[in-house]
């Protein structure tokens, strides 16, 4: 998929698996962290959740939880504590989940050397999916692919032509009162890639829609090629949509902000824009970040070079990563951890071993997709539509997660980029 490369970040910020470990459970006494064993941790979680009504219980997921964690993390929560509410998004954007293709890069990563027209809406490939970038990199040196962006987005390494930011313009496209609209319908294989600053609009809803119909009124959607692409940037998105792990009937996210939950559970969740201010916050996850930070009980997991599990990448496509390490002291594999407290609270395991688990997600998977396949599904979409500017928001690229974040090369990278004043009196 990738031509065996992986990124000059992804090569260099692996200094950070080995900082900022969490390797023992913490709890919190008077607002300092003091080491516990994994008997302590599970008996104050089990009394929390025994005294804590379900509707009053969430749990949200992270940027680098692999498959079979979550999968056990819904199990979890759906058997064990009887409750839906969880959440894999760190703030309400856009998701119709009805079909897959809605939140899949459908063109494919190596199909981006085929298309003949390019049109990015509300992304930065540069920052956001560096291989993708050298892929249309690629795609306009051999091929010389026409690019358009809806912004001006600086430097992407290759010649493009952008718009005003608009979403006007958008809907201009879709309505075919734009020059793009002729560049659309004269491409052979348009691809078009929406990334998640688009999803976060207002109105997404109301143009995804608008995109995706002008797209099949004019014949650009076949057996080969489905032209209409959403660009996720964690290695955890597909694998959340896929499990189900969203939550379609409440904003789940809103309600956290307005602080209506007693229990929080974050399972290796460091992006969220969140003030605690009462809850009771179980964190799981490898690093000491802002996750950690505003907890009351740390479970020490694993990194994901410490675990063998499945993760689906932004095309769809199931990869497995491999163990090469083991995890730091006491800290164990997240599934794992996930498995033990149920079995703490409940005197049963989810399941008896990680087969057993992998068995189950994979039936979970397939049935999902027969389901599809049967069922005639009518997507909504709304009518309301309102003239935005799109802006484009991107995590810091060399603070993207936990690991690159305790990078020291990382911070060296991004050190280097400041544009510090210098006195002359630094030797």
């Amino acid at each position: 998929i990738n031509e065996e490369w992986i990124s000059d970040k992804t090569r260099h910020a692996c200094d950070g698996l080995s900082n900022q470990r969490l390797d023992t459970p913490y709890i919190k006494y008077n607002g300092k962290f003091e080491k516990a064993s994994w008997s302590e941790v599970f008996n104050i979680i089990k009394s929390k959740f025994k005294n804590t009504d379900k509707e009053k219980i969430c749990g949200l997921t992270g940027d680098l939880v692999n498959m079979e964690t979550l999968y056990i993390f819904k199990e979890f929560f759906n058997k064990t504590l009887e409750s839906r509410n969880l959440e894999s998004r760190n703030n309400h954007t856009y998701l119709n989940p009805q079909k897959r293709e809605n939140y899949l890069f459908n063109s494919t990563i190596n199909g981006i050397e085929e298309a003949d027209l390019i049109l990015l809406i509300g992304t930065n490939p540069r920052f956001e999916a560096t291989m993708v970038n050298a892929r249309i990199r690629k795609a306009y040196l051999n091929n010389n692919t026409k690019i358009i962006s809806l912004n001006d987005i600086g430097d992407l390494t290759y010649l493009y032509k952008f718009l005003d930011g608009k979403t006007q313009t958008i809907k201009d496209i879709t309505e075919n009162k734009n020059d793009v609209s002729k560049n659309i319908i004269d491409a052979k294989k348009p691809m078009i890639i929406l990334g998640e600053s688009f999803l976060s609009l207002k109105t997404a809803n109301y143009l995804f829609y608008a995109l995706k119909n002008f797209l099949l009124k004019n014949n650009k959607y076949n057996n080969e090629w489905n032209p209409l692409n959403i660009l996720s940037t964690d290695a955890a998105t597909v694998g959340n949509f896929d499990l189900e792990i969203l939550n379609k009937e409440e904003n789940l996210i809103k309600d956290l902000i307005e602080n209506k939950f007693e229990l929080v559970y974050l399972l290796g969740q460091d992006n969220l824009d969140f003030k605690k201010k009462n809850e009771f916050v179980i964190y799981q996850g490898s690093h000491g970040d802002k996750g950690a930070e505003i907890a009351d009980v740390i479970l020490p997991g694993a990194a994901y070079t410490e675990q063998s599990a499945h993760f689906t990448n932004l095309e769809g496509k199931i990869q497995k990563a491999y163990k090469a390490s083991y995890p730091p002291g006491e800290a164990k594999e997240d599934w794992q951890i996930i498995n033990d407290l149920a079995e703490m609270m409940n005197n049963r395991k989810l399941f008896n071993d990680k087969d057993e688990l992998e068995s189950s997600m994979f039936n979970f998977l397939n049935l999902k997709k027969e389901k599809q396949k049967s069922a005639l599904i009518q997507e909504t979409n709304q009518n309301i539509f309102e003239n935005e500017n799109l802006k484009i928001k991107f995590k810091d690229y060399y603070f993207s997660n936990v690991i690159a974040r305790a990078s020291k090369t990382m911070l060296d990278c991004y050190n280097s980029k400041l544009d510090i004043k210098r006195t002359g009196t630094e030797g």
